[in-house]
């Protein structure tokens, strides 16, 4: 790990609260704003019609989201932290205002798209800042703390989408947004960056606009199987040769807007590929675990609930208590347990059976999240700490992209696995036990992906181990001549 800093710790001076404050809240509200509109979606499908298009209200938003990520992460390279997140929060206001005044479902759709584009802008910037501000021991026990906001959130705001929608309206979900936006921006506006660490660079649009389209298709087209769950093998082609053809050009490019080049090093390429697949591990019992609840087990929707958010409890526990245990332990043996957390709550439910009670599951959701909130925050924070200043907005926003899409793909490829157990099946009781198959198969597919974790886990701690012993021999060879 580079000793990019010899400060051990900064004091907190009033403009320094201001600002960390300003980001918590920002992070807070666009974590939210991905979980608040779930509740609300039958209001919002009854009250403005086309009921068919109602997904694309999420889907638009986490595409959006979740494809802007690099490009806002190289954009902060180049033009700095402040003006980048302040404009990534202008375009999350405006669009909250924009979707609450929607007069049909393609507006709301489209204005929620636009709200993704500065969401997608805010957490990356939010952790890169964190990083530039503070030195290594003092980053660790902060970055904890701020990977908890989304945990908090996912259980904040489904009660409040149900709360607004039940009282004042759904519309209050996105008008809520606008006062803490502008609350978020009034208080970095006192945040003076170092003005001399810009890249003098411009910003890659081309291989920006591959990657958005590439990803958007892919999604679209896992996503549009026929009933027996086979994806549309000729969009899912087409959008494999734009990414192909983005991975050449970002590979070739001197400015690429996601710096591909930092997976060939021994450090951020495992920690990437770690973070991909337990993206895929979270999103996907998120969006299935609920359904093994309801029509699995035959229970409410409010028990689904508790069983997802027992995962959001873990997290922020556990990543409070990483970020101070990686200061003496080190990263590598946080990611082993953290791994060993997600092999056993997966097995938890490849084992379960219809009849397990919500404490089990629970369990099991709880068990991932603990492990996940182990070694997310030490994986960012080791990222950050093995890349200079000039490309640590990229390499955040990597980390946030390889997660995120790695759960967005997940997430279609399970999908396709439960229709095709389904198939053209009409009958309750035989789709019951089904569905039961499709998941229980889906399950097991979430223990591959923990097992693969570990053993990427393992190798990282022993690499680390074998490179400390290289060190020192090195360290005696010099003594001694």
């Amino acid at each position: 790990m580079r000793s990019e800093q010899t400060l051990t710790r900064i004091p907190w001076t009033p403009v320094l609260v201001r600002v960390m404050a300003a980001l918590m809240v920002s992070l807070f509200v666009a974590a939210m704003d991905s979980t608040v509109v779930g509740t609300a979606l039958p209001t919002i499908a009854r009250e403005l019609g086309s009921f068919e298009l109602y997904p694309w209200i999420v889907a638009g938003y986490l595409i959006t989201g979740t494809t802007t990520v690099p490009l806002w992460g190289r954009l902060a390279d180049i033009r700095g932290r402040k003006p980048v997140l302040l404009a990534g929060l202008a375009i999350f206001v405006i669009a909250s205002a924009l979707c609450a005044s929607s007069p049909s479902m393609l507006w709301l759709i489209a204005f929620r798209t636009l709200q993704g584009v500065g969401a997608g802008c805010i957490q990356p910037l939010v952790f890169t800042t964190v990083g530039d501000i503070f030195p290594l021991a003092q980053r660790a026990r902060l970055q904890g703390f701020f990977s908890s906001m989304w945990a908090i959130a996912a259980i904040v705001g489904p009660g409040l989408g149900a709360l607004f929608v039940s009282t004042i309206g759904w519309r209050w979900i996105f008008t809520i947004n606008i006062p803490i936006g502008i609350v978020a921006a009034a208080l970095l506006w006192g945040y003076a960056e170092r003005k001399d660490q810009r890249v003098q660079a411009r910003l890659d649009i081309r291989g920006a606009v591959l990657l958005t389209v590439g990803i958007t298709v892919l999604l679209v087209g896992l996503g549009t199987g026929t009933r027996n769950g086979t994806p549309n093998w000729l969009i899912v082609g087409i959008a494999l040769l734009l990414l192909v053809a983005f991975v050449a050009l970002e590979w070739r490019s001197r400015n690429p807007t996601v710096p591909l080049r930092l997976l060939r090093h021994r450090i951020i390429g495992p920690a990437i590929l770690i973070g991909l697949i337990a993206g895929t591990l979270m999103f996907g019992v998120t969006a299935y675990l609920p359904l093994w609840v309801q029509s699995v087990q035959g229970r409410s929707a409010y028990e689904a609930g508790v069983a997802v958010a027992a995962m959001s409890f873990g997290w922020p526990i556990a990543s409070s208590v990483s970020g101070f245990a990686m200061v003496r332990v080190g990263y590598q043996r946080l990611v082993v347990i953290g791994a060993l957390g997600l092999l056993a709550g997966s097995m938890m439910l490849a084992i379960a059976q219809p009849n397990s009670g919500l404490l089990w599951i629970g369990g099991a959701s709880l068990i991932i999240g603990v492990g996940m909130g182990t070694f997310t925050s030490p994986l960012l924070i080791v990222i950050q700490s093995n890349v200079e200043w000039a490309q640590r907005g990229a390499a955040t926003a990597l980390n946030q992209f390889s997660r995120t899409i790695g759960g967005a793909i997940g997430v279609a490829v399970m999908g396709i696995v439960v229709q095709r157990y389904l198939g053209s099946t009409h009958a309750p009781l035989e789709a019951r036990t089904e569905l039961y198959r499709g998941l229980h198969s889906d399950f097991i597919g979430l223990v591959v992906l923990a097992a693969g974790v570990l053993v990427a886990g393992i190798a990282v701690l022993f690499a680390s181990r074998r490179q400390r012993l290289g060190a020192r021999a090195t360290e005696v060879a010099s003594a001694g001549s």
